[in-house]
């Protein structure tokens, strides 16, 4: 079995990223009657490319060499963390506490508190793998659903929302790659995203005058196996 390889959050820094469902629809050709023949329509993987830019800091440069050898090629996975400052976050919905006697305010949300971190998602009925429709819990306390366009995951796989509604109903892409449980909290703040090297010399880096390192572009496609 691959390794799980954390990349932390604060190594990467990244300049530029792309988050991308790469299509793997293919023609086969049409067949006697004309007809394109499809094979294995409407599925996908993610593609991630995080461009890092010039870096200075030689532990730095170092510790991301590393981070590549670990990788070893495509044989590992990396555990990614989703730069987006639009996320669904403490901003969004900081996490909230109630009165000492465990009561909220008549509005049903409680007293907030961003440093805190953001207040969980929690799935209200379960989602069987290959749906792509849920509903989460928006009470106790009251909370902002979902927003399109929001990402999140579910055990390192990876879902942007398409639709929604404010009663908790959200629609995402891709499809639910695995079961997911009632009372699951969905990972917002930030997501994560497990996936390989897009091919093997990925994470080659140039060292400039053998001291600072150049930027680089790093691209991972969903990793399932794992």
């Amino acid at each position: 079995m691959p390794e799980v390889i954390a990349w932390p959050c604060s190594l990467i820094r990244p300049q530029d990223v792309s988050y991308f469902i790469q299509r793997t629809s293919r023609d086969a050709g049409a067949n006697l009657a004309g007809i394109a023949q499809i094979l294995t329509p409407g599925t996908g993987a993610w593609r991630v490319d995080i461009t890092i830019p010039r870096d200075f800091d030689g532990i730095r440069v170092k510790q991301l060499e590393a981070l590549v050898s670990e990788m070893r090629g495509r044989e590992n996975v990396a555990n990614l963390c989703i730069c987006d400052p639009y996320k669904y976050g403490s901003r969004v919905s900081p996490v909230q506490t109630p009165f000492s006697d465990g009561t909220w305010f008549s509005d049903g949300t409680g007293f907030t508190d961003p440093a805190a971190g953001t207040e969980p998602l929690l799935t209200s009925a379960a989602v069987a793998a290959g749906d792509n429709e849920l509903y989460v819990d928006l009470t106790n306390p009251v909370r902002p659903s979902l927003r399109i366009g929001d990402m999140f995951s579910v055990n390192g796989f990876l879902y942007r929302v398409v639709r929604r509604n404010a009663s908790g109903w959200v629609k995402f892409e891709p499809s639910a790659r695995r079961a997911i449980a009632s009372g699951v909290a969905l990972v917002t703040d930030p997501p994560r995203f497990y996936g390989r090297f897009i091919d093997d010399m990925q994470g080659q880096r140039t060292r400039e005058m053998l001291k600072w390192g150049q930027s680089i572009t790093i691209s991972f496609i969903e990793a399932f196996d794992r």
